[in-house]
């Protein structure tokens, strides 16, 4: 009965060690979530000034010049859970495991000078310090601004589509922050992203299909911290360390890793109006994303 009752303590201890948390535990936590948007930042950038036709035309010369100016919205993917591990240590409920991260952009695009090119241009800013509806106490701030220019080496004349070969670069930086029931956490993020494509079109009266490709790099920063006040710490038992914050940071170096990134969608010419739905989808962090705009466009 002896030997019984010991091995029936030992299973208890181990059960509770099993879910004891301490502050490393914490800081990992924040770590893989500066890793999650290290990964998904390069993805956001390329879902923005996504336009249908591979080529929009030439500037000058050209009856009528063109060009185009709208509104782009985007979302992709972002994997929530260290940060949802992290608030259920501490007993903080409410946080999804999956967040749609957006982006919404003022973007234009301008056709080139005699020759086939065209140049766009995109920027947001968005401060969304609680975003209730999503998750209480979560909040996002993002600011991106950069551009791109593709060159048509085919223009789509006759039956042939259009196919062009492009060149971008995007700078971003912003925050998440979480702030709830004592329990207080955030990452500083700064990206920059530079990617080629080569994009195919081809439109059919007001109808425009498209696919292509893009290669992705990026170089990325993120300062995470944490923070939780005594009575939020005495009130997780499985929280058994007395460190109550923590902070740190995770990176990703240019040409630190290749991303390989398919897109695709369609355009609607309606006259003057230009509307665009898309998709996109990124091999290695497996991230999905989506993009619509509305522009007028000539």
């Amino acid at each position: 009965m002896k030997k019984i009752a010991f091995a029936l303590v030992l299973s208890f201890c181990a059960a509770v060690s099993s879910f004891a948390y301490s502050s490393d535990d914490v800081n990992q936590k924040m770590v893989r979530l500066s890793e999650n948007l290290n990964a998904i930042l390069p993805n956001a950038a390329t879902e923005q000034n996504v336009y249908a036709p591979a080529w929009i035309g030439k500037l000058l010369p050209s009856a009528p010049p063109h060009f185009a100016v709208g509104a782009e919205a985007g979302v992709t993917k972002f994997d929530l859970s260290p940060l949802k591990e992290t608030a259920d240590i501490f007993g903080v409920a409410g946080l999804p495991s999956l967040l749609v991260f957006p982006t919404i952009t003022a973007n234009a695009r301008v056709g080139g000078l005699f020759l086939p090119f065209d140049v766009g241009f995109s920027a947001m800013y968005l401060n969304l310090n609680r975003i209730d509806s999503i998750a209480d106490g979560l909040g996002i701030q993002f600011f991106d601004i950069g551009g791109d220019i593709r060159y048509a080496i085919l223009r789509g004349d006759g039956f042939l589509p259009q196919i062009s070969l492009g060149f971008g670069y995007y700078y971003i930086d912003g925050k998440i922050s979480y702030a709830k029931d004592g329990l207080y956490a955030k990452v500083d993020y700064e990206c920059h992203t530079m990617f080629a494509q080569a994009q195919v079109s081809k439109t059919f009266l007001f109808f425009t299909p498209y696919v292509g490709f893009r290669g992705i790099v990026s170089k990325s920063q993120a300062d995470w911290s944490w923070a939780a006040d005594a009575a939020r710490v005495a009130g997780a038992p499985q929280y058994v360390d007395l460190v109550s914050a923590g902070n740190g940071s995770s990176s990703a170096n240019f040409f630190g890793q290749f991303l390989p990134q398919v897109y695709g969608g369609f355009g609607l010419n309606l006259g003057f109006l230009a509307l665009n739905f898309g998709a996109a989808y990124e091999f290695c962090n497996k991230i999905w994303g989506g993009n619509f705009s509305v522009r007028f466009q000539m």
